[in-house]
């Protein structure tokens, strides 16, 4: 097998699911799913910038 890797750019904010944190997720295409909280922080880490096509709030 070959090595891919990817890169994308979601908006995200903490929200809690049957009371575990976590976080709602919405990627380019509108798509939302949740992320438990320590899956979601191994992936992503928070930029500051926000000229980017999933830039609106």
């Amino acid at each position: 097998m070959k090595n891919y890797i990817g890169v994308k750019i979601v908006k995200a904010e903490p929200e809690e699911r049957d009371g575990k944190p976590g976080y709602r997720v919405k990627y380019p295409d509108g798509y939302v799913t949740w992320s438990p909280k320590d899956v979601f922080e191994k992936e992503y880490r928070e930029m500051e910038c926000k000229d980017f096509i999933n830039s609106e709030e």
